[in-house]
């Protein structure tokens, strides 16, 4: 089946396509009791062939690191991972992430050494 492409942004990595788009959404939180969830903006990408599948916590100012949510098959640099820790990069701290980001992060995942 393929993607619905309205309202989606569209990149290219290595020959292939892929979509994306920012919606804010209720925190990733651990269960901790009456802690009122907060509001944060998350970078979805997907694959044409709905293989590589990624939700990018886009972090706030000052956090040391953010989180990874994959949902595809297909993540060369952890595979069978679900969450991941990423590192934070000089180009995610703007409030709206750029196709030059989206390819960066995109190769990110897509690589298989320890950086």
């Amino acid at each position: 089946m393929a993607v619905s492409k309205k309202g989606l942004r569209k990149v290219n990595y290595k020959g292939r396509q892929y979509l994306w788009h920012v919606n804010e959404m209720d925190a990733w939180l651990p269960e901790q009791g009456f802690v009122e969830p907060q509001k944060v903006r998350v970078l979805h990408i997907i694959s044409s062939n709905k293989q590589f599948i990624v939700h990018y916590r886009l972090p706030q100012p000052g956090e040391p690191h953010t989180y990874l949510r994959v949902e595809g098959p297909q993540f060369p640099r952890q595979p069978g991972a679900k969450q991941i820790e990423v590192p934070r990069w000089k180009h995610d701290s703007k409030p709206y992430p750029t196709a030059d980001f989206v390819r960066r992060l995109i190769e990110w995942c897509m690589g298989q050494d320890g950086d």
